[in-house]
């Protein structure tokens, strides 16, 4: 004998359809705040995640996306914030933002957790102080570019847009330049 299904009626579908979109729309925003949570929150991801690492002393910060740092193991670590691009020291902006992200880590309990290892050797992190991604918090505070072609991160473009409608930092600036393109014309 033979089955037979009910068919599903076209309302139905639009409606699992458009929840299914939601729920994609929403890992798109919050994809990197559900990464935070997990990796600062769940022990057994932290655990899980031997590329966390605590940061027991920073020996300096370069520029808004560089710092040398001595880690838990005792080595001396060159690393490079992931996701963020900051003007160059001699740039317009650049010492602010060198004292923005030398502020935000003074006197913090500071983690880092691995993403990358980029062309000049240095390890690329993303960097947690009491629990509050750095990364982030420099765009947010118009310290840094959002560096999209790496990060994807569709938050880091959404504060870097909000940052720049509000001119925070160094959106205060007419026509700030890109570190990017500041290095391209500067490589003569």
């Amino acid at each position: 004998m033979a089955r037979t299904y009910k068919k599903i009626p076209n309302s139905i579908k639009l409606f699992i359809l458009l929840i299914a979109g939601g729920i994609a729309f929403l890992e798109i925003l919050f994809g990197d705040v559900v990464s935070d949570f997990l990796r600062l929150k769940v022990p057994a991801y932290y655990n899980f995640s031997s590329s966390i690492k605590e940061i027991t002393k920073i020996n300096s910060v370069h520029d808004g996306d560089t710092i040398n740092v001595i880690n838990e193991d005792g080595k001396k670590v060159n690393i490079r914030l992931y996701g963020i691009d900051a003007p160059e020291l001699k740039q317009e902006f650049g010492e602010d933002s060198r004292k923005c992200l030398e502020e935000m880590l003074k006197g913090k309990k500071i983690f880092y957790a691995v993403e990358d290892i980029d062309r000049y050797k240095r390890v690329v992190v993303t960097i947690y102080a009491d629990n509050v991604n750095i990364n982030y918090e420099m765009i947010k505070k118009g310290c840094a570019w959002s560096y999209f072609q790496y990060s994807k991160s569709v938050r880091n473009e959404y504060m870097q847009l909000k940052a720049k409608y509000n001119n925070i930092g160094l959106w205060a600036y007419d026509n700030p330049k890109a570190p990017w393109e500041y290095r391209q014309e500067n490589r003569k």
